[in-house]
């Protein structure tokens, strides 16, 4: 009897130790972004490869669902954000949706100090670039990769003996063609091009990617929006809305879009999210020239909390490069159609065996504009909205553009006329003013207007005059970009400058106050001690 309660006591001290000494990892994901598909098994694989080893850590998943908690795809950025701002300690590796690098930057940490040199060069070059780093700091690794590309409906361009558009004119005759077709046979429900412009995010997408695609070479960046490039590039957009399609048909989401795919697949070309799909052709978005493209860049990185706990850094890390290497890539994301932020993997014999590596270098990708405006939300609402104006409106594609720039502009005052000569008549003004305030001090100085100025001292009327000179100052100040020292150079200079206008008048007053005021008196002598 003693023997086994001397037995069972070594075994819940042992599964003490066991609990003591084993490093929980949490991570937090949220289902639609591909946590149950994608993170449940890499995570699952570390977890028996930790068992195995006993290596003595392992990673609890929260996966949030809509069926488990109130979170949608929506809101699960803003709960991941009042988490954040908490300071909460509960999750250490934080999946999050890659617009949000700007947004959650301050509350991750920097990889660049944590991870050797080889494991981050395996991502460069690369996606990383432009959605991993912000304030020079990496913060957030690419997990998944989501990019749109063109359906295209063969037995209707076999039907037609016409071939896959590479540019967008291409694409324009093809449709026009096949559309006339149809609609002789009275297929009024027939679909050329769907756009893929209604009122989500999904539509400052389409509109970003299509701008990028009308770009002037492969080589060149995303055009600056007021640029003719851009001009041209909407112009495009709408000729295709209105040669090959509708306002209806480009507005329309997600219903209309499986509907087509999945059901009538009573279309030519539909542009969507990339999804393995052996029923159509699928290719990259056609361009303004042949050899160039743009999609748009989609998909979640993972980063590491500042938050968590510092005891357990080199455990997050062992954990952090396992998700990320370049084996569970090539196992979870490139064998099975995903798109891998790791460009060299498209260059092994093994894996483009099994995939179409051609098909994946030559996507094109472009991040969106997150890191122009703090609140990129309403940014990307402004954004489009305007654009559709345009699109959808009578508006000049000049003139929305201009006011889409401004919104991320901040202005001050300039002596540069290029946009307007106000700055440089402020300047002009203000050095006249300061000229005149200078040299009117000359006037005190000549006797026969020494009797217009006997209402004080010479010496007071020259502090007067600095004054008036200081108060000028700050509207230098106005010109070139605001900076905080500006502002405290503004108020002291209008400060300082009001005292020496107003306190020499204010002595001069109490001279001419009774000399039986005594407490007037002891005033005016600490004023003169000051000045």
């Amino acid at each position: 009897m003693f023997t086994s309660y001397y037995t069972i006591l070594l075994f819940i001290f042992f599964i003490e130790i066991g609990i003591v000494y084993s490093v929980v990892i949490n991570a937090i994901a949220f289902t639609q972004n591909g946590g149950g598909t994608l993170y449940s098994p890499i995570i699952n694989e570390f977890n028996q490869l930790s068992k195995d080893q006993n290596l003595d850590i392992s990673i609890k998943l929260n996966l949030l669902s809509s069926g488990n908690s109130t979170t949608s795809s929506v809101n699960y950025e803003e709960l991941l954000d009042s988490i954040f701002k908490r300071k909460s300690k509960k999750y250490d590796l934080i999946f999050y949706d890659n617009i949000y690098t700007s947004k959650f930057e301050p509350y991750l940490l920097d990889l660049n100090n944590l991870l050797p040199e080889e494991h981050i060069k395996m991502y460069i070059p690369g996606v990383i670039t432009q959605i991993g780093y912000h304030n020079n700091k990496l913060v957030g690794f690419p997990i998944t990769i989501d990019y749109t590309v063109i359906y295209c409906n063969d037995y209707f361009l076999n039907k037609y003996n016409k071939t896959i558009p590479k540019t967008w004119d291409e694409l324009i005759d093809t449709g026009q063609y096949i559309l006339n077709e149809e609609k002789k046979m009275n297929n009024t429900e027939f679909v050329v091009f769907n756009g893929y412009l209604d009122d989500s995010e999904q539509g400052t997408c389409s509109i970003y990617e299509f701008i990028y695609s009308c770009r002037d070479s492969k080589e060149s960046k995303f055009p600056e929006l007021t640029n003719q490039t851009t001009i041209n590039a909407l112009k495009k957009l709408k000729e295709i809305k209105n040669k090959i399609s509708s306002d209806e048909i480009f507005k329309s989401g997600l219903n209309f879009l499986f509907k087509k795919l999945n059901e009538d697949k009573n279309f030519l070309f539909l542009k969507f999210w990339y999804l393995h799909n052996k029923n159509y052709t699928i290719i990259p978005l056609p361009g303004i020239k042949e050899g160039i493209s743009g999609s748009v860049l989609g998909g979640h990185n993972l980063g590491i909390s500042i938050y968590s706990d510092s005891n357990i850094r080199d455990y997050l890390i062992k954990v952090f490069m396992f998700i990320t290497s370049k084996n569970m890539q090539r196992k979870y994301m490139v064998k099975r159609g995903f798109y891998s932020p790791i460009s060299s993997l498209y260059d092994e014999d093994e894996v483009c065996k099994e995939v179409n590596c051609e098909f994946f270098k030559s996507i094109q990708l472009i991040a969106r504009p997150t890191n122009k405006i703090k609140d990129y939300d309403l940014y990307s609402s402004k954004f489009r909205n305007y654009i559709y104006d345009y699109l959808y409106g009578d508006k000049k594609a000049e003139d929305v553009l201009k006011i889409v720039n401004e919104i991320t502009q901040t202005h001050y005052l300039s002596l540069k006329t290029d946009e307007t000569h106000i700055g440089l008549i402020i300047f002009i003004i203000t050095v006249i003013l300061s000229v005149v305030i200078l040299t009117s001090s000359g006037l005190l100085l000549i006797t026969q207007y020494k009797l217009y100025f006997n209402f004080t001292s010479i010496d007071l009327w020259f502090i007067i005059i600095i004054g008036l000179f200081i108060c000028l100052l700050p509207i230098y100040m106005d010109f070139g970009p605001i900076y905080l020292i500006k502002c405290y150079l503004r108020f002291y200079f209008n400060l300082f400058g009001r005292f020496l206008i107003y306190v020499p008048i204010l002595i001069q007053l109490l001279i001419n106050i009774p000399e039986k005021d005594i407490f007037l008196f002891l005033l005016f002598d600490v004023l003169t001690f000051l000045i």
